[in-house]
């Protein structure tokens, strides 16, 4: 086939799936979760690329909204590309039909901290984008988006190993938003790993060059921006920052990073002492995240609820707010030595001395959790508690 000849046939099959997604969009439309259909075979006029393109960009669009949600309608896009007989299209657009699910279900599990899953989803990406080619910029998605997991595992070098890897192929590629946000992520890295002023160079670095037409790079530069100024004790520019990266975020609709840029501000205030007005910022912040499914979030919103209560000398009201948070832990399934962790933080508040302290070493343990799983929790010595 000459030159002429492919492109002609890739217009064909660009018009083609364009058409498919058309024709799809009404009723994926109608579809809410996708568990209405699994009973069911899946009709044959639905086993196209255009679908599979409708489900995973409403998979996409509704992540921050509804990620169980996200999640299911992901998974469908997977079954529904997985039953499109085969020879139908061209390897590439197979496989990017069924890379393009996984990595959603990936995200969709990373979003409620199911890390796990997140990783095994990832890694089956990889294996679709790897029967072609021609897919190497959606593999490095993939590998960027892995990054940020291992960064919430705290597993920093492999991390950065990643970013050092896809750099170059999103330099080739001219994607300057994905530049962009892995510059963030290594700002992020260098903060939790304590080189604030190294992080916040990047930071600024990076909102220096992102684009006026990627406003969420923008906010989640500002958001990061804004944690370490109240790390180094600049509670007037963190609180700056994290409202424009709200402002960004609201008008994108991005409910869950709104949420959590909210959770930022409130841990500001407090750091500002003021924890009368942090209480009912706190308790939003934990609301949405169970109403979108994130117990894990609500949890630690919880505890620092806990620590706020403590300081208006309102204890028994903190007890009470751990007691829910380990039936809201033991409901999702969470991880057990978080249970565990929780139960000694209940009994142990009505009699310790210094209760904020020991919320904050179980806070701590809690985030522990998420790269040791296996890690055993220690009370606080006698002397501290």
């Amino acid at each position: 086939m000459n030159v002429s000849e492919s492109r002609d046939s890739f217009l064909r099959t660009v018009a083609q799936i364009t058409a498919e997604r058309v024709a799809a969009r009404p009723v994926v439309e109608t579809l809410r979760d996708g568990s209405n259909v699994w009973d069911r075979d899946i009709p044959s006029f639905w086993r196209t690329a255009g679908f599979v393109q409708e489900l995973t960009s409403k998979a996409s669009a509704i992540l921050e909204s509804n990620p169980r949600e996200s999640l299911s309608l992901a998974q469908l896009a997977l079954a529904v590309a997985t039953s499109i007989p085969a020879g139908t299209y061209a390897t590439p657009v197979q496989a990017q039909l069924e890379g393009s699910a996984w990595k959603e279900i990936g995200t969709a599990h990373r979003y409620v901290s199911e890390y796990d899953a997140a990783l095994r989803a990832y890694d089956a990406a990889h294996r679709a984008f790897g029967t072609a080619n021609a897919l190497a910029h959606d593999d490095a998605v993939v590998d960027f988006a892995r990054a940020i997991v291992l960064v919430d595992l705290g597993k920093h070098d492999e991390a950065l190993g990643l970013l050092a890897k896809v750099g170059p192929l999103f330099e080739r590629f001219d994607d300057h938003r994905h530049l962009v946000q892995s510059k963030v992520l290594a700002a992020s890295i260098r903060y939790q790993r304590g080189q604030l002023q190294a992080a916040r160079d990047l930071y600024q670095e990076a909102l220096s060059e992102v684009e006026l037409s990627d406003p969420h790079s923008r906010a989640i530069t500002y958001s990061g921006l804004g944690q370490l100024c109240a790390d180094l004790g600049d509670f007037s520019a963190a609180v700056q920052m994290l409202h424009k990266a709200r402002e960004i975020l609201n008008d994108l609709g991005m409910t869950g990073d709104v949420t959590r840029a909210e959770w930022a501000l409130a841990n500001v205030v407090m750091m500002t002492g003021d924890f009368e007005k942090a209480l009912p910022m706190l308790e939003k912040v934990r609301d949405t995240f169970l109403s979108l499914a994130m117990p894990e979030e609500a949890g630690l919103a919880g505890l620092d609820l806990a620590d706020a209560l403590i300081a208006n000398s309102r204890s028994n009201e903190a007890r009470q707010i751990v007691e829910v948070v380990i039936g809201e832990f033991t409901r999702a399934n969470l991880n057990r030595r978080a249970i565990t962790a929780l139960a000694y933080l209940r009994d142990v508040l009505p009699t310790t001395s210094r209760p904020q302290r020991t919320v904050q070493h179980v806070r701590k343990y809690l985030e522990q959790l998420r790269s040791e799983p296996a890690r055993l929790f220690l009370p606080l010595p006698e002397e501290e508690v």
